[in-house]
């Protein structure tokens, strides 16, 4: 394909001609007045909002208190038991979010990115680079504010206003990037509004959901970050959700097990068949050494293990969903207790519109998604215990379970 050139020089023409002006000393003196009384107001101008680095509010879904990073995803002890593209992959902010409340009417955020690169093929910048701010309604669901768009790497503002217009105390959720990483992360109100951390901590909340997996997962392929199915899960569940997907990488390798163990999580949610091969024996060997690393420091915390998504309904169950079936199944005889395998088949729909590219998922995959496993894991949070024989989603929502 030809690309088009443009030039960056003017188009010629006639020079302009020049042009004499006399100033009266009452005029230069007028004009010296309006520039002496504009610079006041750019001063004030600047000085019109109040910032705050986000690590001084509530930061949910990390593992891990201390990483390299404010905003890292797996710590430094973690280098060792993941592939390095899983590694590099956790420096992405995926699934994390600051809470805070304010009376402001507007929320100012400034941010930069790690890398230069802000969009991929099948994901706009909006995702893979933006934030997103939702607010706490009256009725207490979480609603969407706006998206905050990058266009560069370091320095990108941007300012959301609630649509209300008004000046009242709510509560906050800004999400971070998915595909790229967050370097640093200020918020601004207005001078006069408040920002404050929300009531309650993240250290008194409930245990998280931890979820691990692949590029899904990680997010791929959501418009922007509050629409990548864990964190919608988390804002239907009211609770918190560690995502721990990393794309192409998702494959139970035994050290990974480890890895999630030293979260001491309400439930762990494995996402891995994308990304795994097939054959029974290679299944029940990754499933087997998960459960055991969990095990060890969590005999009891509830293992849900999902199928493989299908964009064809004729495709359910996939060889890999087979596998992942028989590797739960054979452990649950052996006396395996609170282990169990999702079936796929509601993930995204039939209609062919849950995914970009056939396997990554829309907005709409995502949702569905969500909405597919919120009763599941809901009902496993409430009991705190998983019926080994109970493997088929509940007919419908059982309601916010969470504080």
């Amino acid at each position: 394909m030809t690309r088009l050139k443009y030039s960056s020089r003017p188009h010629p023409g006639p020079r302009p001609a020049s042009v004499s002006v006399a100033c009266s000393s009452s005029s230069l003196s007028l004009l010296i007045l309006i520039v002496a009384l504009s610079i006041p107001c750019a001063r004030g101008t600047a000085q019109e909002l109040k910032w705050r680095n986000a690590t001084s509010f509530e930061v949910d879904g990390k593992g891990w208190a201390q990483t390299a990073g404010p905003f890292d995803r797996l710590p430094d002890s973690a280098k060792p038991k993941v592939n390095s593209t899983a590694w590099n992959l956790s420096k992405d902010s995926a699934g994390i979010s600051i809470r805070f409340t304010t009376d402001a009417s507007a929320v100012s955020v400034r941010w930069s990115l790690v890398n230069d690169s802000l969009a991929m093929p099948h994901m706009p910048a909006t995702g893979c680079s933006g934030l997103d701010l939702y607010a706490r309604a009256a009725t207490g669901e979480w609603r969407f504010i706006g998206n905050c768009r990058p266009s560069k790497r370091d320095g990108n503002q941007s300012t959301i206003e609630f649509p209300d217009g008004t000046k009242a105390k709510r509560d906050c959720l800004l999400y971070l990037p998915v595909y790229n990483g967050t370097k640093s992360l200020e918020i601004g109100v207005p001078t006069g509004s408040q920002i404050d951390k929300p009531e309650v901590s993240t250290a008194n909340r409930p245990k998280p959901v931890v979820v691990y997996g692949t590029s899904i997962t990680q997010g791929g392929c959501a418009s922007r970050p509050g629409m990548i199915w864990t964190s919608i899960l988390g804002r239907m569940l009211d609770g918190p959700v560690i995502n721990l997907g990393f794309s192409s990488s998702g494959d139970m390798a035994p050290p990974v097990g480890n890895v999630l163990a030293e979260i001491d999580a309400a439930a762990y949610v494995i996402d891995c068949t994308w990304n795994m091969g097939t054959g029974k024996e290679m299944f029940l060997d990754h499933v087997t050494s998960m459960v055991e690393a969990i095990r060890l420091t969590h005999p009891v915390t509830p293992i849900l293990f999902m199928g493989q998504s299908m964009i064809s309904p004729a495709a359910h169950p996939s060889e890999r969903t087979r596998d992942l079936e028989f590797a739960v199944q054979s452990l649950q005889k052996a006396g395996a207790q609170n282990i169990m395998f999702v079936p796929p088949d509601d993930f995204i729909g039939s209609d062919g519109e849950g995914t970009v590219d056939g396997i990554h998922y829309t907005d709409i995959g995502m949702q569905r998604q969500a909405q597919a496993l919120y009763p599941i894991v809901a009902i496993v949070l409430r009991e705190g215990a998983v019926d080994k024989s109970n493997t088929k989603v509940p007919s419908a929502p059982i309601g916010r379970v969470r504080p």
